[in-house]
C-alpha cells in the first residue's frame, strides 16, 4: 500500500525513536539539495534505512517544500512477476477502474511549477525487485526532468548514476542509549551501574549494533534479566537468538519480526551458489568493527578458496560470490586507504552456521578442520618472517585473524588427532610472545594446556612439541608468579632428575647434562629470574646453541634475549655490555624492528646499570616514540621498566644535590604504570623476584626524594586514571618531565585550557585528536591505525561534538598540555605534507 505525502501534508508518522546517523543525515541532505537523480540507501536487514529516508526528508528544508511519494514495495511479488509499472503504480494513487496508463502515473511527478516543487519518488525496499526497478529509473529520469528518487535496498540497483550511501551499523554509544530506551518501554530500566551498562554494552556488541536488532534483544528483558539475554548471544551452537519469540506483531513487516526472518529475506534471494558460500564461510570467525583498532576478524579471499572451494565452489568463482554476498549485505566489508577485508557479522555468522548443519553435519566438520589447518600454515609461516624485515607485516596480520586462529584451536580439541594441530599452533604463538602482544595470553594459555592434556592422554604428538608447550607454560606462569611451577617442571623431567642424582648434579650450569633445549631454557630462566643467579647466562647460551642445532629460530633467538637480559640486570660490566652490544648488532642487521627494540631495552639496562644512563634514556625514549602509541604492547611495557630503572640512576647520580623531585616522581608515575599494564596482561611483577628486586629498588630512591606519602600519591595517581594505560605515550606524557637547566624547579604546569571537554573523548577519540591536531588527514589516520576512513570520520565528528567546536582545525587549542611534545612529533612525522608549526605548550 503506498504512503503519499501531498503537499503540506506529512511523512508516515516514525513508530519509535531515531538515533544517531548524524553523518549520514549530513550527506542525505547535501545529495537532496544538490538534485542527485537516484540515491540508494544500502546496507543489511534492519539497519535503518527507512527509519533514515523518513528522518532527512523531515529534517531537510527543501525536501519538506517538495511533494513526496512513498513507496512501500517490500509486499509486491519478485521481479519474476513485478512489472515497472506495479513498482511506480504503488507510489502514485490512481482512482479504482482499469488499469492506468504510464502517462496517468506520471502526472502527478510533474505537477511542479518550480524546481522546488519537484518530487521526491521514495522507493523503499528494492532489493527483490532489482529488474522491475531498474527497468523504471531511466525511462522516468527521463521523463519528469528533476525529480529525484531516493530508494532503500539491501542491494544497489545498478543504474548507471546511481548515487550508493551505506548506512553502517550505530556506534557503540548510539546502540547503549537505543537499548537502555529500549528497556524502558517493556519497565526493564538499565541502572547508572557499571557492571550493568557494561552487559548492556555487550548484548549491543553482540547483535552487531543493528537497531532492529538491539530492539528485538531489549523486548527479551520482559522475560529474562540483561545477563540472561547476554548468554543467550554467545554465537556458538548454544546461541538462541535465532529462535528468539517474535517482537512486535503490529507495526512490524513479517520479514523484521525476528533476526531469523531478516536474514532469510537476504538470504532466499540468492543464488544456489551465493547461499552455499555463505554458510561455508559460518566456520570463519565472526568480525566487527571497533572504535579504536577498527576490525576484528577478516575473511581473505586465499583463506576463503582455501577452506571453501571444490568442486560446487570452483575457486575462480570465490572471489566474484563474495563481492556479491557483499553487495547483498550478507557478507560486511572493511576499507581502509590501501586494503578491504570481508567479514560475517556474528547475527548472519550464526543463521549461516545453522543453515550448513542442517544441510550437512559432517561437511561442517570437514570444513572446520580445512580451516584450522589454513591458520595453523600462516601461523607457521610467520616463524620464517619473526624477528625479520617483514614481522611487523606479519604481526598485524595475527593481530586481525586473531579471532579465527583461536576458534581454529578450540574447535580441534575434541579430536586426540586434532588436538596436535591446537598444540602446534598454540606453541608457535606463545614462543613468539604474540598473546603478550595483543593482551590475549589468558585465553590461549587455557587452550594450550587443554591441548596438551589432550595430546599427552592419547599417546600423539611429537615430544619435542610436548617439551617446548611445557617449557613457554612453565615460562608464561613464572611471569604470573607462580614462581615453584618450573622447579616443578623440571623435577618431572627425568634426564634432569638423572643428572640431580649424580655428583655433580644440575647445579652444575657448567656441565651439559643432554638436556633438551626446552628444558636447559627453562633451568636458566629458574635460575636467571627466580634465583638471581648469573650462571644463567651460561644455561640460557647452551640453550641457544641447541635450539640452533634442531633449527628451532625462534627458541635460539629466544634464548638470546634472556642472555642479554640476565647479563644487563647481574652480570659483571664486561658481561652487561659485550654480550648487550653483540645483541643490538645482530638485531639490527636482521633488519627487524621488534628485534631491534628488545635489544635496545636490553643495552639500555646495561647502560643505566653502569654509569651512562642518560644514554639509557636516549634508547628508551627511542623506543616508546616507536611502539609507544601501540596498544597492548609487551615491548613497550617492558622499555618503560628500562626507562624506570635509567631515571632510577640518574637519581642515585644526583643524590649528593638532594636528588630531583620531578625526576623521583617521573619514576614514582611510571611504577604505577608499569605495574597497571603488566597486570592488564596478566603479569604479576611484584612476584618475578629478579623484576620485584628492580623496582622495589628503584621505588626506594625515589622515596628518599619525595618522602612516603608523595611517593603513594604519584604511584597512586595510575590507579585513578586507568585510562592512561590504555596508550603509552600518555604514560609517558602525563607524568612530570625532568627539570630543563633553564626551567626552575617546581610543580609541573597545569592546562592552559581548564574548561576543556578533553576528558569526555575516549581513548581511541584522544589518539585521533592528537593526529588531526597534527594535521594529519582522515585517510592519513586511517591508514596508521589499521581502520577505515569512515571509522575516522566519525571519530572526528564525536571529537568535535564533544569538544564542542566548529572546526576541526580547532582540536589543537584543546589538546592537553602534556601530550604537547606528541603533536609535534607527529606533525614533524606527518605523511605526504610539508612541516608546519605547531603550537607550544
Amino acid at each position: 500500500m503506498a504512503m503519499v505525502q501531498a503537499r503540506g501534508g506529512v511523512l508516515p508518522a516514525s513508530t519509535s525513536e531515531f538515533i544517531g546517523r548524524e553523518t549520514e543525515l549530513d550527506r542525505l541532505g547535501v545529495l537532496l539539495d544538490s538534485d542527485a537523480c537516484l540515491v540508494t540507501l544500502v546496507g543489511s536487514g534492519g539497519i535503518g534505512k527507512t527509519r533514515l529516508a523518513a528522518e532527512v526528508l523531515r529534517r531537510c528544508p527543501r525536501a519538506r517544500r517538495r511533494p513526496v511519494y512513498w513507496a512501500r514495495l517490500a509486499e509486491l511479488e519478485p521481479d519474476s512477476t513485478a512489472t515497472a509499472q506495479d513498482v511506480l503504480q504503488s507510489a502514485v494513487r490512481t482512482e479504482l477502474g482499469s488499469r492506468p496508463t504510464a502517462d496517468t502515473l506520471i502526472r502527478p511527478l510533474t505537477s511542479g511549477a518550480t524546481s522546488t516543487d519537484r518530487a521526491v519518488l521514495v522507493l523503499d525496499n528494492c532489493e527483490h525487485l532489482l529488474g522491475a526497478v531498474g527497468a523504471m529509473i531511466a525511462d522516468l529520469l527521463e521523463a519528469v526532468p528533476g525529480l529525484t528518487i531516493l530508494a532503500t535496498s539491501r542491494e544497489p540497483i545498478g543504474w548507471v548514476d546511481e548515487y550508493i550511501l551505506a548506512v553502517p551499523p550505530l556506534s557503540p554509544c548510539q546502540s547503549l542509549e537505543l537499548f537502555r530506551r529500549r528497556a524502558e518501554l517493556v519497565r526493564r530500566t538499565i541502572p547508572d551501574v557499571r557492571e550493568q551498562v557494561t552487559i548492556a554494552a555487550r548484548i549491543c556488541r553482540r547483535v552487531d549494533h543493528n537497531p532492529l536488532f538491539i530492539r528485538l534483544a531489549a523486548a527479551r528483558l520482559r522475560h529474562q534479566p540483561p545477563i540472561m539475554v547476554l548468554r543467550d548471544l554467545s554465537g556458538d551452537a548454544d546461541d538462541k537468538r535465532l529462535h528468539w519469540t517474535h517482537g512486535a506483531r503490529a507495526g512490524a513487516e513479517q520479514r523484521h519480526r525476528g533476526v531469523y526472518d531478516v536474514v532469510a529475506w537476504s538470504f532466499e534471494l540468492c543464488t544456489p551458489k551465493e547461499q552455499l558460500l555463505l554458510e561455508r564461510l559460518s566456520v570463519f570467525a565472526a568480525g566487527y568493527e571497533t572504535d579504536d583498532e577498527s576490525l576484528r576478524g577478516g575473511i581473505e579471499l586465499d583463506a576463503a578458496i582455501a577452506v571453501c572451494a571444490d568442486d560446487a565452489l570452483p575457486a575462480g568463482e570465490i572471489d566474484y560470490l563474495l563481492e556479491r554476498l557483499a553487495e547483498q549485505s550478507l557478507l560486511s566489508t572493511h576499507h581502509t586507504t590501501t586494503t578491504v577485508s570481508r567479514y560475517l557479522v556474528e547475527s548472519v555468522r550464526v543463521f549461516a552456521r545453522d543453515r550448513l548443519r542442517r544441510r550437512d553435519r559432517g561437511e561442517s566438520d570437514r570444513l572446520a578442520a580445512r580451516h584450522r589447518r589454513y591458520f595453523l600454515d600462516k601461523v607457521v609461516a610467520g616463524q620464517a618472517m619473526w624477528l625479520g624485515p617483514q614481522d611487523q607485516t606479519w604481526l598485524r596480520w595475527v593481530r586481525s585473524a586473531w579471532n579465527d586462529i583461536v576458534l581454529g584451536i578450540e574447535s580441534g580439541l575434541a579430536d586426540p588427532a586434532e588436538a596436535v594441530v591446537a598444540l602446534e599452533t598454540a606453541t608457535v604463538l606463545l614462543s613468539m610472545k604474540v598473546p603478550f602482544v595483543r593482551s590475549g595470553a589468558a585465553a590461549l594459555i587455557r587452550l594450550t594446556e587443554r591441548a596438551l592434556d589432550a595430546t599427552r592422554a592419547s599417546g600423539l604428538g611429537p615430544s619435542g612439541l610436548g617439551d617446548l608447550a611445557t617449557a613457554l607454560l612453565g615460562w608464561i606462569a613464572l611471569w604470573q608468579g607462580r614462581t615453584d611451577h618450573i622447579p616443578r617442571l623440571l623435577a618431572d623431567c627425568v634426564t634432569f632428575s638423572r643428572a640431580g642424582e649424580s655428583g655433580a648434579g644440575p647445579r652444575c650450569t657448567d656441565t651439559d647434562f643432554g638436556l633438551s633445549a626446552p628444558v636447559e631454557w627453562m633451568w636458566g630462566l629458574e635460575l636467571m629470574l627466580v634465583r638471581a643467579d648469573r650462571r644463567a647466562i651460561t644455561v640460557l647460551t647452551r640453550a641457544r646453541r641447541k635450539f640452533g642445532e634442531i633449527g628451532d629460530r625462534i627458541g635460539a633467538e629466544r634464548s638470546d634475549v634472556f642472555v642479554a637480559f640476565c647479563a644487563a640486570l647481574i652480570g659483571d660490566r664486561t658481561e652487561a655490555l659485550d654480550h648487550t652490544a653483540r645483541f643490538l648488532e645482530r638485531s639490527v642487521s636482521s633488519g627487524s624492528t621488534l628485534s631491534t627494540a628488545w635489544a635496545e631495552i636490553a643495552r639500555a639496562v646495561a647502560l643505566a646499570k653502569h654509569g651512562a644512563a642518560t644514554e639509557a634514556r636516549a634508547l628508551t625514549n627511542g623506543v616508546l616514540t616507536r611502539h609507544g602509541g601501540e596498544q597492548h604492547t609487551w615491548t613497550a611495557s617492558w622499555a618503560v621498566g628500562a626507562h624506570i630503572v635509567a631515571l632510577a640512576q640518574t637519581l642515585v647520580a644526583d643524590r649528593e644535590t638532594g636528588g630531583d623531585p620531578l625526576t623521583a616522581t617521573e619514576i614514582a608515575y611510571l611504577i604505577g604504570s608499569f605495574k597497571a599494564r603488566q597486570r592488564s596482561m596478566g603479569i604479576t611483577v611484584d612476584q618475578v623476584p629478579l623484576i620485584a628486586a628492580e623496582i622495589r629498588s628503584a621505588s626506594e630512591v625515589s622515596r628518599a626524594v619525595l618522602g612516603d606519602r608523595a611517593y603513594a600519591a604519584a604511584e597512586r595517581r595510575t590507579r585513578l586514571r586507568p585510562e592512561l594505560d590504555e596508550l603509552w605515550w600518555s604514560a609517558r606524557d602525563a607524568a612530570p618531565v625532568p627539570r630543563r637547566p633553564d626551567r626552575p624547579a617546581g610543580p609541573r604546569p597545569t592546562s592552559r585550557r581548564p574548561s576543556s571537554r578533553w576528558c569526555e573523548l575516549s581513548q581511541a577519540e584522544r589518539d585521533v585528536a592528537v593526529f588531526a591536531a597534527a594535521g594529519w588527514s582522515n585517510s592519513a589516520i586511517a591508514s596508521w591505525r589499521h581502520s577505515s576512513i569512515r571509522t575516522v570520520d566519525a571519530q572526528v565528528a564525536a571529537i568535535r561534538r564533544k569538544l564542542m567546536i566548529v572546526s576541526r582545525a580547532d582540536i589543537v587549542d584543546h589538546i592537553p598540555d602534556e601530550l604537547g611534545d606528541r603533536v609535534r612529533y607527529e606533525s614533524e612525522r606527518r605523511p605526504g605534507r610539508s612541516r608546519r608549526s605547531v603550537p607550544n605548550r
